[in-house]
């Protein structure tokens, strides 16, 4: 028997449905791929660095108001108002280990929440001569500062006598 040998068909060239990508197309499909992760990864993390920013806003508006609370609290706990000294015209600094006072036995003012360097509070005298005697109305203001020098969230209200008839 002798080996009959088949012609082999033409090759054909591949329709453009059946040709893989090119090196061009995978580069662009890269690159856009690229561009939509980091669109993505900012819009993550600009919503954690809001979450941080609420929760401190948060934590500094609960502190303001937890201190307002103590000075009320405590400077008004005589029978006529205004009997302790906590409410004395000045400024107090408070920071996280150091600056807080206590009233009695067992009532400390607020500590600052840990975001927090330091808090001042200052009382003054409403009075254009500041003479707290003649009109007794004191302007407190507390301050909470995020760094040295970088003051963070402000809040004042204003304390009197006052005696229930």
């Amino acid at each position: 028997m002798v080996p009959v040998s088949h012609p082999k068909p033409p090759a054909r060239r591949p329709s453009r449905t059946e040709r893989g990508t090119t090196l061009v197309e995978t580069i662009v499909a890269t690159v856009v791929l690229a561009i939509l992760s980091t669109t993505a990864l900012g819009g993550v993390l600009f919503g954690l660095s809001q979450t941080r920013t609420t929760f401190n806003r948060a934590s500094a508006a609960a502190w303001v108001e937890s201190e307002f609370d103590f000075l009320r609290l405590v400077d008004n706990s005589g029978p006529t108002g205004f009997t302790n000294t906590i409410l004395n015209v000045g400024t107090t600094t408070l920071t996280q280990t150091s600056g807080y006072r206590t009233f009695g036995t067992n009532l400390t003012e607020p500590t600052i929440p840990t975001y927090f360097d330091h808090a001042t509070v200052a009382v003054a005298c409403y009075n254009p001569p500041n003479n707290c005697a003649t009109f007794p109305v004191k302007q407190v203001t507390v301050t909470l500062y995020s760094g040295p020098s970088t003051s963070f969230y402000i809040l004042s209200t204003y304390v009197s006598q006052y005696t229930h008839p």
